[in-house]
């Protein structure tokens, strides 16, 4: 049966040739390190704690934990069979674009808006504030100066904001090399606490008492739907980063090939870590514990085992430095999302956020934008609590986003059947992932509290998108400054 190649030219008019786009010199370990490194960031480290005080006991934070490994890989086999039909930058953008063609663009336009107003802003926000928060750590203050602390770990997330962006503007491949690095730092990190977990249960530390803690793995299980619901937006932050390789599919070498083995080999390799490290962490802390842990459980973990030196200096600074690299990779890939929207015009100044820098390559003007979001929602959130708010109103736009992506995945099934697919995923999957996003998205708003309006800020941002694509996309004249902007140049 004959089939037909994705021909990138029916989505939009945008510029084709390649001056005008990033090249493809990514490869399969580039690819595969995007995805571990924007994976791997703070959450592994952090939000164990959050998960078990959620769902109660030990053995349902291990289930919990499981299904974010089995919901990710869901989602990294469906993405590879789209990756693979449309090998195109800019992360989900050009699938909906495809896929949902009336109301034009309406859908690749919520996509953008939602990642740059609130995802990958909040997201980089985030783990900006976990970079001061486990320096401080390492470092306690003390003092006159405690009583700005909240400034100063402002302060120091806007100077990682900052280094992370003046690392991507100026060269990519530094940014690149430096994803690459970190990621190793990153893997290395979490391979030591998972055989310290093995150590320990063997009885390789003696002077550790055993805390026991499976000894009645589900006693105190909650009953709360919306308890589950808030777990698992927590537990898929944590793994969130199995579809980033989207949004430089462009720049992969011969993406056809390393595609599915970076999404597969990235996505199956962190999984694999985090449940260890999980097991890990209860094999040397009580179930208390680890509730009491807040954003420094694997320092606790470290300090348990090998010392105060060791886990509030040695393992904290470790942890800094993987938070910064997740920093990183998540706005190398915003800057990709917020270059391929400016070709389509979905953003003021199209034409200026558009454009490659002259000398270094990158895509410089998207990533000033970025930064100045990123550093405005790392400053503007009154107390500490920045990191688990952010992360929970991020989570709700980015799984409808998802579940809308994976619906258009069946409708192209059915749409275009003869469309090329080098890759084809079991039906399974995509419906796992839909059921999730269904699941996590309508919950929340059940539990009211935090969880319902970190939600209801999401959903907010999302049916905020509704009236800009209006004046944005759907009314023409709305859009004449920027293409006489775009004819200028």
């Amino acid at each position: 049966m004959d089939t037909k190649k994705f021909d990138s030219s029916s989505l939009v008019d945008v510029e084709s040739a390649p001056a005008a786009g990033l090249s493809r010199t990514m490869s399969l370990w580039g690819g595969t390190s995007l995805i571990i490194g924007c994976m791997v960031g703070t959450g592994v480290f952090s939000n164990g704690g959050r998960i078990l005080a959620l769902v109660g006991s030990p053995g349902m934070a291990m289930i919990i934990w499981f299904i974010g490994a089995l919901v990710s890989l869901a989602g990294a086999f469906s993405y590879t069979e789209l990756g693979m039909m449309m090998p195109e930058s800019g992360g989900d953008l050009p699938y909906l674009e495809f896929i949902y063609r009336k109301p034009k663009q309406l859908m690749a336009f919520l996509y953008c808006w939602c990642r740059i107003v609130l995802v990958h802003t909040g997201y980089t926000a985030a783990l900006g504030t976990v970079v001061a928060i486990y320096l401080k750590y390492a470092f306690p203050l003390a003092g006159a100066v405690l009583d700005y602390e909240e400034w100063v770990t402002k302060a120091i997330a806007v100077a990682t904001i900052t280094t992370v962006f003046c690392l991507l503007a100026f060269s990519n491949a530094i940014a690149t090399k430096s994803t690459s690095i970190i990621t190793a730092l990153k893997l290395v990190i979490i391979l030591f606490v998972v055989v310290t977990g093995i150590v320990m249960a063997a009885g390789g530390f003696p002077s550790v008492p055993n805390p026991s803690t499976f000894a009645d793995s589900f006693a105190g299980t909650s009953t709360s739907p919306g308890d589950y619901a808030t777990a698992l937006l927590t537990v898929f932050f944590c793994y969130d980063g199995w579809s980033y390789l989207s949004t430089a599919m462009g720049e992969l070498k011969d993406p056809q090939r390393n595609a599915p083995r970076a999404i597969v080999g990235g996505v199956s390799t962190v999984s694999a870590l985090y449940i260890g490290a999980n097991l890990a962490y209860l094999s040397a802390l009580s179930a208390s514990d680890v509730k009491g842990s807040k954003e420094v459980l694997a320092a606790e973990f470290a300090t348990r085992v090998y010392g105060e030196v060791f886990g509030k200096k040695v393992m904290a600074l470790l942890i800094t430095f993987s938070a910064y690299g997740t920093c990183l990779a998540i706005s190398f890939a915003a800057s990709r999302v917020l270059f391929e929207a400016a070709r389509r015009e979905f953003v003021p100044f199209a034409s200026t956020f558009s454009k490659l820098h002259p000398r270094f390559g990158t895509p410089f003007n998207a990533l000033v934008l970025h930064y100045v979001m990123s550093v405005v929602l790392a400053i503007a959130p009154p107390g500490l609590d920045t990191f688990f708010f952010i992360c929970d109103a991020a989570q709700w736009p980015v799984w409808v986003l998802y579940s809308i992506t994976l619906v258009g995945l069946l409708v192209l099934r059915r749409r275009e059947p003869l469309m090329d697919r080098p890759f084809r995923v079991w039906l399974v999957a995509p419906l796992i992932v839909i059921a999730a996003g269904i699941f996590v998205s309508v919950l929340p708003f059940t539990q009211g509290g935090k969880p319902a309006l970190a939600a209801g800020i999401g959903l907010v941002c999302m049916a905020l998108g509704i009236p800009a694509y209006y004046f944005v996309v759907y009314r023409p004249q709305s859009r004449g400054f920027k293409r006489a902007a775009s004819s200028a140049n």
